[in-house]
Order: C-alpha cells, then sequence, then structure tokens
C-alpha cells in the first residue's frame, strides 16, 4: 500500500505563463529542462519541473505530496494528467520564473530520480482572467512524487 510521506500546500505567481518545481540546492535550473512547444502543462528533467499555466499574472494553489511508490488516482476534477521523469536533489519547493520562491519546502526521502504525476485544474476559468490581476486559486494543482 503507498505511503504518504509528507506534502506541501503552497502557491507561487505565475509569470510568463510559468512556474517551477525547483530544487533547494539550484545547482540545476527546473528552467532549463526543455524547450516545449505546443499546448504542454509539464515538462520534467535534472533539477525538477517546469510547469505551464493556463493563465499570467495569478496565484495558483498547489499541492505538492511526495510518497514512497506510485500513488493511488487522486481524487478531483482535473482537467489534465500527465507523468513524467525528474531528477531532484534532497529538497523542493514552488519557485517563480523570476525567482521568487515559495517559503513551504517539502524534504525528499532521497535524491535522484522520481517520477511525477502532474494534475492540472481549473484551467478554463484561469484561461479567461485578464493580465496583471494576480487572482488566487482560480488554477489547482497537485503535483505527486515517488522514487523512480
Amino acid at each position: 500500500m503507498p505511503e504518504l510521506l509528507g506534502a506541501i500546500d503552497s502557491g507561487i505567481t505565475v509569470e510568463y505563463g510559468q512556474f517551477v518545481l525547483q530544487e533547494i540546492s539550484m545547482n540545476r535550473s527546473a528552467l532549463s529542462v526543455g524547450d516545449p512547444s505546443g499546448d504542454w502543462l509539464v515538462v520534467g528533467g535534472a533539477g525538477g519541473l517546469l510547469l505551464h499555466s493556463a493563465g499570467n499574472d495569478h496565484n495558483p494553489a498547489v499541492r505538492v505530496e511526495l510518497w514512497d511508490t506510485e500513488p493511488p488516482a487522486a481524487h478531483g476534477e482535473w482537467d489534465r494528467v500527465v507523468t513524467v521523469a525528474c531528477d531532484l536533489g534532497e529538497g523542493v519547493r514552488l519557485q517563480s520564473v523570476t525567482a521568487a520562491m515559495s517559503p513551504d519546502v517539502l524534504a525528499l526521502a532521497r535524491s535522484g530520480p522520481h517520477h511525477a504525476r502532474v494534475h492540472g485544474g481549473g484551467r478554463a476559468a484561469t484561461a479567461e482572467l485578464g493580465e496583471g490581476t494576480f487572482a488566487r486559486g482560480a488554477e489547482r494543482w497537485l503535483i505527486q512524487l515517488w522514487p523512480a
């Protein structure tokens, strides 16, 4: 039975339609994990996750969970669910693309390869937000991490 090892409920300001889940050491930047195109939700790689919001200049609600093995399917209504691979250091936190950092840190059980199942919800309402509104909670995210 999968066990939830830790979680943070946090938020960060979305800028340029993006934000990251960044390893604490910052030796590797989650902003450099890939060069996505088209209608993408997440790209994973060395240092974290690059996440693509449906809007700009807003503050989504984000929950990040750490599991010991692949977790059960998440409950709730999600517009999109994508699973990617990433390589993470000893802990992670949310960060804006201009380096504003969430104070909430999720310590990882071990460094190295991980899976990330990313859920995005409220994307239609978020796409309708005006630029510079800095609305809170219109978009919802759930990021589930577990060792690879």
